[in-house]
């Protein structure tokens, strides 16, 4: 529905509520260069954006009507608990990226290809604040490479450090370890493995940690 009103000359705006649900960010994505196409549409907040659809909201205007959308998400009833869960979105919510898979889908990867992805290895520099808290450095990516990337089923730790630990401990990984990526694609995989907050917050000490901590 949102591409066919899109494409009609007619709609004049676009209100999109769907702050809450991540995989809405790979439907918008395309279109943040776009000044034309942007300026038709609105995201309407009800409950707080999501944290990849709140990376991009900038971008785009925004709406709220308090007084008719709750801004709250619904709390399910413990009555409900034992019914079967609902059809998972297409797209995960997470970063999938950096999750094993569930299901057996890749066969174990060889030290070659290990060896290929170090070639392709980026390093990235830790900026501490006098503080002693750790800040990342900044990225240079376009929004173009960021959700090409993001899309795909790639090992984050395999492609940016030369090396697989799933690979490691058990022989075998679920994520892409065949792909080439250019340079600016690693960096723009590196953003994306940073949307995944590090355990360990400003306080990392692991220079090779891959996951954002601001």
């Amino acid at each position: 529905m949102f591409r066919h009103n899109l494409a009609d000359i007619h709609c004049q705006r676009i209100l999109f509520g769907g702050s809450a649900d991540n995989g809405y960010a790979r439907l918008l994505g395309p279109y943040i260069e776009d000044d034309a196409v942007r300026s038709r549409i609105a995201l309407l907040e009800g409950p707080p954006f999501a944290r990849e659809l709140a990376a991009i909201q900038d971008r785009y205007k925004t709406v709220s009507f308090d007084k008719v959308f709750r801004s709250q998400m619904l709390v399910v009833s413990p009555k409900y608990a034992t019914m079967s869960p609902p059809t998972p979105p297409r797209t995960p919510s997470t970063d999938y990226a950096t999750t094993p898979a569930q299901t057996p889908s890749a066969p174990a990867l060889s030290t070659t290809q290990n060896s290929v992805a170090a070639k392709h290895t980026t390093t990235a520099t830790v900026l501490p604040k006098k503080s002693g808290e750790r800040v990342d450095s900044p990225l240079n990516f376009t929004s173009k490479d960021f959700f090409a990337v993001k899309g795909r089923k790639l090992c984050n730790s395999f492609h940016i450090l030369g090396r697989c630990p799933y690979l490691e401990r058990s022989g075998k990984c679920h994520h892409d370890h065949s792909a080439k990526l250019s340079n600016k694609q690693l960096v723009a995989l590196r953003a994306v493995a940073r949307l995944t907050p590090c355990k360990q917050g400003k306080s990392c000490k692991n220079m090779e940690c891959l996951c954002g901590h601001q």
